[in-house]
Order: C-alpha cells, then structure tokens, then sequence
C-alpha cells in the first residue's frame, strides 16, 4: 500500500479549463486538490474516467431547483463535488460502489474568477493491491489553551482525553485508528476566530502552522465569534471536502470550538463533534442534510437517526455505516497500520 502525489498546473480561460491524467494499474483512489486565487471560488465540474463519467456539470430539472445553481450538477453527481473557495478538493470514489479504472482521466474546472490565471493541481493516487481492512492515519492536535488544554497537558486534560477516547470509539469499527497522535501548542490569539468559513487572514494563518505535519491537524480553539449571529451555534468545520492532507495549506485542517457544549460527560459534545468534522475531512458528507437532502451512498439512510454525519450533534449520533467506513479508508492519506 503506497500513495503518491503528483504535481501539475492548469490554465483557465474565462472560468473554465480541463485537466488530463492517467490513473495507474494497482490504484484504488486518488485525492485531487486545485488551488487558486484567495478570492476566487472554484469547483470541480467534471470528471470523466474509462468507464464513463462520474462527476457532471449539467443538472437535471429536479436537481436545478435545488437552489445550488451551476453546483447542483456535480453536487448531485455519482462522485458527489463540492466547491471552496481559494482552490477544491476531490475524493475519487466517494461513493465505494464506484469503480476505479486505470486509463486515461478528464477532469473539469470551473471558477467564479473569468480571468485568465494558473491553477496548481496536485493529485494523491493510492496503489493496493485490495482495499485496506485497517488503516491508520497521523492527528496533530492544535491547542489554544482553551479551557486549559495544552500541548504539555496532552492527554492529562480530563475533557480532551474524554473527546479523544469518544473519537477513537468511534472509528474503531470503521477500521480507522489514529497514530500516532501528537500535541503542540498553538499561540491563544487563535483562541477566538470572527466566523466558521475559515477564510479571514487570522484563520488562514492558524491552518498554516501545520506545515509540515502530514495527515489530519485538528485545532481546538474557544469559539467562532459570529456564529451564532451567521450560523447558530456552530461547533466544528473542516476546511474542505475532503481536506489537504499535507498540512499547512488553505484547504488543510479541522476546528472545534470547546464552547459549542458544557463540560459535563453526558452532554459534552467535543468529542462527537470533533469525530464529525474529522469524517468531512476524509471525505464524508451529511448524511442528512437539513434541508432533506442525502449523502450519495447507498447505506446511511438506516442508521439517519444515529449516524455520525447527520447534520444534527447529539449524543448518540455516533455510528459510521459500512460505505462511510470504506470511504474513509479510500482516502489516500491513509497508511496501514
């Protein structure tokens, strides 16, 4: 089991350009990340492989009056794609009934930005010989001082070792641990930042300092300061899906928020909600949404009511389906036990 990053450019005209690779003999999954202008936003439209076409620009009725506009396509797809700002990220397949065919691959970008200007593409290909039963992935644990978290503190803080044994409970069964697991202190400027969307200079600066910390970087912070005028109470986001695994990028990294819930065993939701936000930066999406809309795979509906990815946090909601689970371990950032 290995992956490999591969590193190309791309030129848009007037919003819009493709991009060709080739997926090897041996590869079960690849991770695309584009990056561009900060002030652009960008979205993978399309994407075509041997055996057809995954992701697809055009919606039908039905799904334009979602209220997505030019997303609903790719929102709706097989290969469900969302957009960010700043650059977007793709997990092919995110759906595991999907297959992976060696060959030659097309993928479509489209930006907010008619300008003509360069797109970085970096591509992360996972070649096995099967799908992974087990896989294993490094966290990097970011901490304010948030209620007293440290980084000397570690696991000796009584409610961040309660949120971490709720996350590793939680994806045990998915077949995914987390190794190894390290804390760093992060400056307490960061304790507060002014909204969840992650795109405010202070945030930018904040998911930086995981330079050079490859895997999942969670950063705990005390709360968003305008969430709940913009949002509601707001606990966690991802900075993507799926995120950069590199580290230290725009679109790398996951925040929480302590004040979100009290610090009380039986309503404290730090762990759940820190397990939530780490399943969107593998590559998993709403099982619910809270509009009615649903994920793109085959076996959440059953546990809606209990799973992990429900737009709602509770206590409880806490069970990963066998398809999330697989997905999770499709994700090329992954490393075998």
């Amino acid at each position: 089991m290995e992956s490999v990053w591969s590193h190309d450019s791309l030129v848009l005209n007037g919003g819009q350009g493709q991009f060709d690779f080739v997926v090897a003999e041996g590869s079960q999954s690849f991770l695309v990340v584009v990056s561009g202008l900060s002030g652009a936003e960008y979205l993978i439209s399309s994407l075509r492989g041997p055996d057809g076409v995954l992701v697809r620009a055009e919606a039908n009725e039905a799904e334009a009056a979602s209220g997505f506009g030019a997303a609903a396509g790719p929102f709706f797809s097989p290969n469900r794609s969302v957009g960010d700002h700043g650059g977007a990220t793709l997990l092919v397949p995110n759906d595991p009934l999907l297959r992976l065919t060696p060959g030659r691959w097309e993928l479509g970008v489209t930006s907010s930005s008619v300008e003509q200007h360069e797109l970085r593409v970096d591509r992360l290909e996972l070649h096995a010989a099967g799908l992974p039963l087990r896989s294993v992935i490094p966290l990097t644990i970011h901490l304010s001082g948030a209620e007293g978290m440290t980084g000397a503190l570690g696991r000796g803080h009584e409610r961040l070792d309660r949120a971490l044994q709720k996350v590793e409970q939680v994806y045990e069964p998915a077949g995914l641990a987390f190794e190894p697991i390290t804390f760093v202190d992060l400056a307490p400027e960061f304790r507060v930042l002014d909204a969840v969307d992650l795109r405010s200079q202070k945030a930018l600066q904040m998911l930086g300092r995981g330079v050079g910390r490859a895997g999942i970087n969670l950063f705990i912070i005390e709360r968003f300061e305008n969430d709940e005028a913009l949002l509601g109470d707001v606990g966690g986001v991802s900075a993507a899906i799926p995120g950069d695994p590199r580290g230290g990028e725009p679109l790398s990294g996951v925040v929480v928020a302590t004040s979100f819930s009290e610090d009380a065993a039986a309503r404290d939701l730090l762990g759940l909600t820190m397990a939530h936000e780490i399943g969107h930066f593998l590559g998993l999406f709403h099982s619910e949404e809270a509009n009615g809309f649903e994920d793109n795979l085959s076996d959440t509906l059953a546990s809606e009511g209990s799973n992990l990815m429900h737009h709602l946090s509770r206590p409880g909601f806490d069970v990963l389906s066998a398809e999330q689970g697989m997905v999770l371990r499709l994700n090329p950032a992954m490393q075998l036990p």
